[in-house]
Protein backbone atom coordinates (compact mmCIF):
# COMPACT_ATOMS: atom_id res chain seq x y z
CA UNK A 1 0.00 0.00 0.00
CA UNK A 2 2.90 2.43 0.62
CA UNK A 3 3.86 2.47 -3.29
CA UNK A 4 0.49 3.30 -3.86
CA UNK A 5 0.77 6.33 -1.78
CA UNK A 6 3.64 7.07 -3.02
CA UNK A 7 2.02 7.12 -6.34
CA UNK A 8 -1.05 9.48 -5.88
CA UNK A 9 1.18 11.63 -4.27
CA UNK A 10 3.25 12.23 -7.04
CA UNK A 11 -0.23 12.39 -8.92
CA UNK A 12 -1.25 15.14 -6.21
CA UNK A 13 1.88 16.82 -6.69
CA UNK A 14 2.00 17.04 -10.80
CA UNK A 15 -2.02 18.56 -10.48
CA UNK A 16 -1.03 21.25 -8.05
CA UNK A 17 1.97 22.25 -10.25
CA UNK A 18 -0.48 22.25 -13.53
CA UNK A 19 -2.87 24.48 -11.67
CA UNK A 20 0.43 26.39 -9.87
CA UNK A 21 1.04 27.36 -14.05
CA UNK A 22 -2.02 29.15 -14.47
CA UNK A 23 -0.79 31.74 -11.77
CA UNK A 24 2.95 31.71 -12.47
CA UNK A 25 4.35 32.91 -15.30
CA UNK A 26 6.27 30.31 -17.74
CA UNK A 27 6.23 26.83 -18.82
CA UNK A 28 8.85 24.86 -16.52
CA UNK A 29 6.35 24.51 -13.95
CA UNK A 30 3.64 23.26 -15.76
CA UNK A 31 5.77 21.15 -18.05
CA UNK A 32 7.15 19.31 -14.65
CA UNK A 33 3.53 18.94 -13.25
CA UNK A 34 2.70 17.31 -17.01
CA UNK A 35 5.43 15.10 -16.31
CA UNK A 36 4.99 14.16 -12.70
CA UNK A 37 1.64 12.93 -13.81
CA UNK A 38 2.49 11.18 -16.91
CA UNK A 39 5.11 9.57 -14.54
CA UNK A 40 2.50 8.84 -11.95
CA UNK A 41 -0.34 7.19 -14.15
CA UNK A 42 3.27 4.99 -15.63
CA UNK A 43 3.95 3.48 -12.09
CA UNK A 44 0.05 3.43 -11.33
CA UNK A 45 -0.53 0.67 -14.35
CA UNK A 46 2.90 -1.15 -12.80
CA UNK A 47 1.79 -1.67 -9.16
CA UNK A 48 -2.11 -2.19 -10.31
CA UNK A 49 -4.52 -1.70 -13.39
CA UNK A 50 -7.17 -0.28 -11.65
CA UNK A 51 -4.91 2.51 -9.65
CA UNK A 52 -3.88 3.02 -13.48
CA UNK A 53 -7.04 2.92 -14.59
CA UNK A 54 -8.15 5.96 -11.95
CA UNK A 55 -5.75 8.01 -12.38
CA UNK A 56 -6.30 8.25 -16.27
CA UNK A 57 -9.52 8.85 -15.42
CA UNK A 58 -9.21 11.40 -13.28
CA UNK A 59 -6.70 13.22 -15.11
CA UNK A 60 -9.47 13.08 -18.50
CA UNK A 61 -12.26 14.47 -15.91
CA UNK A 62 -9.77 17.43 -15.07
CA UNK A 63 -8.66 18.67 -18.01
CA UNK A 64 -11.85 20.16 -18.94
CA UNK A 65 -12.04 21.74 -15.46
CA UNK A 66 -8.38 22.71 -15.85
CA UNK A 67 -8.90 24.31 -19.02
CA UNK A 68 -12.39 26.47 -17.66
CA UNK A 69 -10.53 27.56 -14.23
CA UNK A 70 -7.60 28.37 -16.61
CA UNK A 71 -9.88 30.64 -19.25
CA UNK A 72 -11.88 32.10 -15.96
CA UNK A 73 -8.88 33.03 -14.24
CA UNK A 74 -6.64 34.78 -17.08
CA UNK A 75 -10.12 36.88 -18.14
CA UNK A 76 -9.80 38.36 -14.24
CA UNK A 77 -6.59 39.03 -14.69
CA UNK A 78 -5.91 40.52 -18.03
CA UNK A 79 -9.37 41.07 -19.71
CA UNK A 80 -11.25 44.76 -19.19
CA UNK A 81 -14.98 43.65 -17.78
CA UNK A 82 -16.92 46.17 -20.48
CA UNK A 83 -18.98 47.09 -17.82
CA UNK A 84 -16.40 48.58 -15.67
CA UNK A 85 -16.63 52.05 -14.62
CA UNK A 86 -14.71 54.67 -16.88
CA UNK A 87 -14.70 52.21 -19.83
CA UNK A 88 -15.74 54.43 -22.80
CA UNK A 89 -15.26 53.01 -26.68
CA UNK A 90 -13.25 55.27 -28.50
CA UNK A 91 -15.54 54.40 -31.75
CA UNK A 92 -18.57 55.56 -30.03
CA UNK A 93 -16.89 58.80 -29.77
CA UNK A 94 -15.53 59.15 -32.98
CA UNK A 95 -19.14 58.19 -34.53
CA UNK A 96 -20.65 61.55 -32.35
CA UNK A 97 -18.31 63.55 -35.02
CA UNK A 98 -20.16 63.13 -37.92
CA UNK A 99 -22.09 66.43 -39.06
CA UNK A 100 -19.74 68.60 -36.67
CA UNK A 101 -17.44 71.44 -37.95
CA UNK A 102 -13.90 72.65 -36.46
CA UNK A 103 -10.93 73.89 -38.36
CA UNK A 104 -7.56 72.40 -39.62
CA UNK A 105 -4.79 72.72 -36.99
CA UNK A 106 -2.15 71.22 -39.44
CA UNK A 107 -2.18 71.11 -43.51
CA UNK A 108 -4.45 68.09 -44.25
CA UNK A 109 -2.11 66.48 -47.06
CA UNK A 110 -4.74 64.09 -46.98
CA UNK A 111 -4.21 63.59 -42.91
CA UNK A 112 -3.47 66.12 -40.20
CA UNK A 113 -5.16 67.27 -37.26
CA UNK A 114 -8.27 69.39 -36.43
CA UNK A 115 -9.81 70.90 -34.21
CA UNK A 116 -13.36 69.18 -33.48
CA UNK A 117 -15.58 69.84 -30.51
CA UNK A 118 -13.09 71.58 -28.56
CA UNK A 119 -11.26 68.21 -29.18
CA UNK A 120 -7.52 67.06 -31.37
CA UNK A 121 -8.48 64.83 -33.82
CA UNK A 122 -6.41 63.08 -36.17
CA UNK A 123 -8.68 63.46 -39.81
CA UNK A 124 -8.25 62.66 -43.29
CA UNK A 125 -9.71 65.01 -45.85
CA UNK A 126 -12.09 63.65 -48.50
CA UNK A 127 -10.06 64.29 -51.77
CA UNK A 128 -8.84 67.53 -51.57
CA UNK A 129 -5.40 69.24 -49.91
CA UNK A 130 -6.84 71.73 -47.18
CA UNK A 131 -5.04 74.52 -45.33
CA UNK A 132 -4.00 75.33 -41.71
CA UNK A 133 -7.03 77.15 -40.26
CA UNK A 134 -9.64 76.25 -42.72
CA UNK A 135 -13.32 75.38 -41.81
CA UNK A 136 -13.85 71.95 -42.30
CA UNK A 137 -17.26 69.78 -41.65
CA UNK A 138 -16.89 65.47 -40.44
CA UNK A 139 -18.48 64.11 -43.05
CA UNK A 140 -18.38 60.20 -42.08
CA UNK A 141 -16.24 58.18 -39.66
CA UNK A 142 -15.00 54.33 -40.93
CA UNK A 143 -13.83 52.73 -37.52
CA UNK A 144 -11.27 55.17 -36.08
CA UNK A 145 -10.42 57.70 -39.65
CA UNK A 146 -12.17 60.68 -39.36
CA UNK A 147 -13.19 62.09 -42.78
CA UNK A 148 -13.71 65.90 -43.72
CA UNK A 149 -14.37 68.00 -46.17
CA UNK A 150 -13.67 72.03 -46.24
CA UNK A 151 -16.90 73.73 -44.87
CA UNK A 152 -18.12 76.01 -48.13
CA UNK A 153 -19.45 79.50 -47.48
Amino acid sequence: MGQQAGVVLLYVLGMALAVAEVFIPGVVIGLIGLGLIVTSIYLGFGLSAALGWTLTAVTLAAIPVYAVFWVKVLNRMFAMNATQKGYTSAQTELKSLVGQEGVALTPLRPVGMALIGGKKVDVVSESEVIDRDTRIKVIEVESNRVVVRTVRS
